[in-house]
């Protein structure tokens, strides 16, 4: 379920996260491609050397979205992934991992 809505995402908007998602220091993940055109995050705060993975990081938002709102696993989104999700958050940090990730929902 989780890569049908990914894939969903990439249609409509390749960068879903773009503009919630966050370095723990507070620098925005910008969208970025590898030379291997893999679709990848980067923040240029310098805390991390390395872009993070796209997909990776959109399947654990995806599956956050999905634990507080149920009804989102029920079918198609009923709107755009990033309308959603920005109703959902208000920002996403992401620390030294990607399995280090806080949600900050909106208030």
């Amino acid at each position: 379920m989780h890569s049908e809505l990914v894939n969903l995402a990439r249609l409509i908007n390749p960068y879903p996260l773009c503009g919630r998602l966050f370095c723990r220091c507070g620098a925005p993940f910008c969208r970025w491609g590898s030379p291997e055109s893999k679709r990848e995050y980067m923040a240029v705060c310098g805390c991390r050397l390395r872009p993070i993975d796209a997909d990776t990081i959109e399947r654990c938002v995806y599956a956050d979205a999905a634990r507080r709102d149920p009804t989102l696993t029920a079918g198609p989104w009923p709107d755009p992934p990033a309308e959603v999700l920005a109703r959902l958050y208000s920002r996403i940090d992401v620390g030294g991992t990607v399995d280090d990730v806080r949600f900050v929902p909106r208030a």
